[in-house]
């Protein structure tokens, strides 16, 4: 018979404290009674004043959503004996959102609120909403406002924000650079940026053109930074002509003797060998070039299924090893888009339900849901931030007419309309936005039927129309 220390301890083991869903419909049902009461004003404690609104509440509940108003009331501050408290500097309109947000748990971001919610939230630490306001931007991002984001992020303390813009920069310096919000940086903002190594660029003469559009776009004052702006551009890595027909012959240049003189020293770096241009250091640092194309291979078998992933640079024609972190997949698609490849279905034994992403700039792997019926030997193709996946088995099964779309913006995925026909190991492909499916098997490959015919999906009428197949019939 087991002792009762042993019997105690064998009973601790089997212990598994878990959150039922009881349990959460619990919480959530005392937090709507204490939404309630506070909407009643019944037993509130305390009264939040911003510029003249009345926002009655309870001190327990504003503290354990917000460290501030912890302090705020539990502290001897003056607030802890105060029935009402007011919040100068804040809009009432942006904590009233907070407050039904503590309470529900539910708000809505917006371009209208979005910047003072976040200035709101960071002021009184209430992290999830802050979380939420950064989530939005980082999907706002474009070229006209990237370095607004970034400037805004500086502000705000968000580090993640302020490095999501940043890379959103280097990736279309060329675009942001001729735009007026780039014109208004000051020389500590412009000197930073056109330091960096990540800037993609055809060539070193737009880091050129960028500083002096720059630097002309209001002379008088910033003719004085020349040579500080000028510093930034990396002259060995321009080429003779451009420096001898386009650069020696700008004015601003010609009457600046340090400007000439580095002008002069990236001429000489063309008549070195190259073993002296290695010893010259970040001035002759290559940047990032903005059409350095490469082909990825990921997955297969080799008989067996296989996790082996490579890169292949078509610059120097060289094959370099990706370290994939997940298990081996054969039969599945990979699409590309903004960076990074997606990596969706295929099996090994059961189809993998998770969506692997290589970011091909950052060299990182991540992993995103997967379409909402896992299967093997699907297509994929991308257009406008979409992801269109079409087809496929699944285990045990034949060829299917699913077709699902993953929006990479908000990371979601959505089952669309099914294709006319069922299919597998076909091919996809997006033109002037729509999608094109083509060939494929009814069946697995080996005894299945093999199609010729295509069909192509409008996204705009959510509809597929049959075409005219092709001369052979063909599968992947």
């Amino acid at each position: 018979m087991a002792s009762p220390e042993k019997a105690s301890s064998s009973k601790k083991k089997g212990e598994r404290k878990c959150a039922s869903k009881e349990e959460y419909r619990q919480l959530s049902s005392i937090m709507g009674v204490m939404n309630n009461l506070r909407k009643q004003g019944t037993l509130c404690d305390v009264t939040l004043v911003v510029q003249g609104k009345h926002f009655p509440a309870h001190r327990v509940v504003l503290a354990a959503a917000s460290h501030v108003f912890s302090l705020m009331f539990t502290t001897r501050m003056m607030e802890s004996m105060s029935h009402e408290v007011e919040l100068r500097s804040a809009e009432p309109e942006i904590i009233e959102l907070l407050i039904d947000f503590i309470y529900t748990a539910r708000i809505s971001v917006n371009s209208s609120n979005v910047q003072s919610l976040l200035d709101a939230a960071n002021q009184y630490q209430i992290e999830p909403v802050k979380k939420m306001c950064v989530e939005f931007l980082k999907g706002q991002i474009d070229p006209t406002n990237c370095l607004g984001i970034s400037a805004l992020a500086d502000c705000m303390d968000c580090p993640e924000l302020k490095s999501a813009a940043e890379d959103f920069f280097q990736l279309h310096f060329t675009e942001v650079y001729k735009l007026d919000e780039f014109l208004q940086l000051d020389v500590s903002q412009l000197t930073h940026l056109l330091h960096q190594d990540k800037l993609t660029v055809r060539s070193e003469a737009q880091i050129y053109d960028a500083a002096v559009r720059w630097l002309k776009y209001d002379v008088c004052n910033r003719q004085q930074y020349m040579v500080e702006v000028l510093g930034c551009v990396r002259f060995p890595l321009v080429s003779k002509t451009f420096l001898s027909k386009t650069v020696q012959a700008e004015p601003l240049i010609q009457d600046n003797p340090q400007c000439l003189k580095m002008v002069i020293s990236g001429m000489r770096y063309h008549l070195l060998s190259l073993e002296d241009r290695e010893d010259l250091g970040e001035n002759s640092r290559p940047r990032r070039k903005k059409h350095d194309y490469r082909i990825a291979l990921f997955g297969g078998s080799q008989p067996q299924s296989c996790k082996c992933s490579y890169l292949f640079s078509m610059q120097d024609s060289s094959w370099t090893d990706i370290r994939c972190p997940f298990e081996k997949r054969r039969d599945a698609t990979a699409v590309f888009w903004d960076n990074v490849v997606y990596i969706l279905g295929g099996s090994q034994l059961f189809p993998i339900k998770r969506m692997d992403c290589y970011n091909v700039l950052k060299d990182s792997w991540y992993s995103k849901l997967g379409p909402p019926t896992p299967r093997d030997s699907l297509a994929a193709c991308a257009s406008q931030g979409k992801i269109y996946t079409s087809g496929g088995s699944e285990v045990g099964s034949s060829a299917s007419n699913l077709f699902e779309c993953y929006d990479t913006r908000t990371e979601s995925w959505q089952v669309k309309t099914s294709m006319l026909m069922a299919r597998c190991s076909h091919g996809s492909v997006e033109a002037n936005g729509l999608v094109y499916v083509c060939g494929g098997t009814v069946g697995n490959n080996v005894s299945g039927r093999i199609l010729n015919n295509c069909e192509v999906y409008d996204p705009n009428t959510q509809k597929w129309t049959g075409f005219s197949g092709i001369l052979r019939h063909r599968h992947q």
